[in-house]
């Protein structure tokens, strides 16, 4: 709860800047003027209870994109490459496990990889903050191959209740190089599992 309360307390600056803003400017007589603040606060308030769950992400150096781009793991291990693209909850923080570890966070478009053992794992992925509760968390289980890679694109989509997670598998390296080169990579912590 205690990661609401800085969004809460500028929706609340917000309304109150708002209503006597409009109070004074356009809307002198009636209570029109504190309807509105209270709306466009209440909005300010849920976006950013939205990205509470938002944490410091390091950007991955050019080298360390290049050598991802390269899709080589370490001999007799496999490299998980994840990406996500769209813009529902582009901002949203979007947590990244694998085998229950985590491991990254992207908001899109953004992506990283990840050495892991071969064999079979089950990527999870879910949001932090008030996003968290609207959207269900998404699993995908996956195959990593020795001295090969693993490439999942993970997107967000609007349900009538909640939103979900989609993922999309890429076995063509060239167009994985070429969907990936453009974006910003982040640093998974730890880099190797």
């Amino acid at each position: 709860m205690s990661k609401y309360i800085p969004g809460i307390l500028i929706g609340v600056v917000v309304a109150f800047m708002t209503s006597l803003l409009f109070k004074v400017f356009i809307f002198p007589e009636g209570g029109t003027a504190y309807v509105y603040g209270v709306f466009i606060g209440g909005f300010i308030a849920y976006i950013l209870s939205n990205l509470a769950g938002n944490r410091k992400v390091a950007s991955a150096s050019g080298e360390e994109k290049a050598a991802a781009l390269a899709l080589r793991p370490p001999p007799g291990k496999a490299l998980l490459v994840v990406y996500r693209e769209g813009f529902v909850a582009k901002l949203a923080g979007l947590n990244l496990a694998v085998d229950g570890k985590e491991f990254a966070q992207l908001t899109a478009p953004k992506f990283t990889s990840l050495v892991v053992s071969p064999g079979i794992h089950t990527l999870t992925c879910g949001f932090g903050g008030l996003a968290g509760p609207q959207s269900k968390k998404g699993s995908y289980d996956f195959e990593a191959l020795a001295d090969g890679f693993a490439a999942v694109g993970i997107g967000v989509s609007m349900g009538l209740v909640q939103g979900n997670m989609r993922f999309t598998p890429i076995a063509d390296a060239g167009a994985l190089k070429a969907k990936l080169s453009n974006m910003p990579m982040a640093k998974a912590e730890p880099a190797e599992m």
